[in-house]
C-alpha cells in the first residue's frame, strides 16, 4: 500500500471471477435489503463502498503477499486489523461488530479455508452475539476451525453452478440467496445446509478419467521426434494427441522434453 496511490471504492478495486459474482450477491435477495462487505487481509472488514488504495496482502499461503506464517499469526493479524479505525469512521470493523450493531441481522460470510482460519475467532464470537446462532452462516469448504457454522461447499457442485473452482463459494452463496426468495426468505443456516445437500445429491458424480499409460522420458522424446516435423507442431497439440492415444505425461514434464527435442533440431 502506498500513500501516493489513488483511492477507489472497494467494489471497483477488486477483480477476478470470484469478485464478479460476489458483487452481485445483494441483488440476489431483492426486494429485501442486503449490504455487501469485504473481508480483506489488507484492510480488515470493510463495506464494499469504502474508499481504499491498492494493496498486496492475502491470507492464502505460499505467495509473496501472504500474511501470517501460521494459523496463530494470521488470527493475530486479523485481530490487529479489527482494532485499526480503517477507511470509514464509525463503521463496524469485525464480524462481531456487525452482530453487536444488529443482533437480529442475518450474516452470510463467503470464506475460503485460509480466510476461515484467520477470522475463526471473530466469526465465532459474532455468532454468539446474534439473537440466534442460526442467523450466521459461513459458505465455503468445511474446516475444523468453523465446522459448526459452515454451509459446506464441495467441487461436486461445480457442474450444477458452472464457473471455475475459484468462484464456486460465491456462486453457491448466490444460488442460496436466489433460492431463499422462493423459500419464504429462509436464510437460517440449517435451511441453507439442506439446500446445498439436496443440490449436491441431485448433481451427477462426474465420470473419472482412466489414467493413461505413463511413458518414460525417452519414449516421450521419441513420440515428439516422430511428430516434430509436422506443420505447426506445438507442445500443447502434441500432448493432446499423446493423451488421446491412451498414453500420459505431466504437462510440465512434456513441455520440458518438447523444448529439449526442438533445441536439438528433432534429431533421431
Amino acid at each position: 500500500m502506498t500513500s501516493s496511490a489513488s483511492s477507489f471504492p472497494a467494489v471497483d478495486l477488486y477483480a477476478g471471477e470470484h469478485w464478479q459474482i460476489a458483487r452481485t450477491l445483494p441483488d440476489q435477495i431483492a426486494p429485501r435489503t442486503a449490504t455487501l462487505w469485504v473481508c480483506s487481509a489488507g484492510y480488515g472488514l470493510i463495506a464494499a463502498s469504502a474508499a481504499i488504495r491498492p494493496y498486496a496482502a492475502t491470507f492464502a499461503s505460499g505467495g509473496v503477499d501472504s500474511v501470517g506464517k501460521d494459523k496463530s499469526a494470521a488470527r493475530d493479524w486479523w485481530t490487529r486489523l479489527t482494532e485499526w479505525p480503517g477507511p470509514d469512521a464509525d463503521q463496524p470493523r469485525s464480524f462481531a461488530d456487525l452482530a453487536r450493531r444488529d443482533p437480529h441481522a442475518t450474516i452470510i460470510a463467503v470464506l475460503s479455508d485460509a480466510y476461515q482460519r484467520a477470522c475463526a475467532t471473530d466469526v465465532t464470537v459474532a455468532a454468539s452475539l446474534l439473537h440466534d446462532t442460526q442467523q450466521l452462516s459461513v459458505v465455503g469448504p468445511s474446516t475444523n476451525d468453523l465446522e459448526d457454522l459452515v454451509v459446506p461447499v464441495t467441487a461436486r457442485l461445480q457442474p450444477h453452478l458452472g464457473g471455475s473452482l475459484l468462484s464456486l463459494n460465491a456462486r453457491v452463496a448466490a444460488f442460496l440467496l436466489r433460492s431463499s426468495v422462493d423459500d419464504d426468505h429462509d436464510l437460517r443456516r440449517e435451511r441453507l445446509r439442506e439446500r446445498v445437500e439436496q443440490t449436491t445429491q441431485a448433481t451427477p458424480v462426474p465420470a473419472t478419467r482412466t489414467a493413461g499409460q505413463r511413458l518414460t522420458d525417452e519414449e516421450v522424446r521419441a513420440f515428439i521426434r516422430g511428430h516434430a516435423g509436422e506443420r505447426a507442431a506445438t507442445a500443447t497439440g502434441l500432448l493432446r494427441r499423446l493423451r488421446l492415444s491412451g498414453r500420459s505425461c505431466e504437462q510440465a514434464r512434456f513441455g520440458q522434453l518438447f523444448a529439449e527435442v526442438m533445441a536439438w533440431g528433432a534429431r533421431p
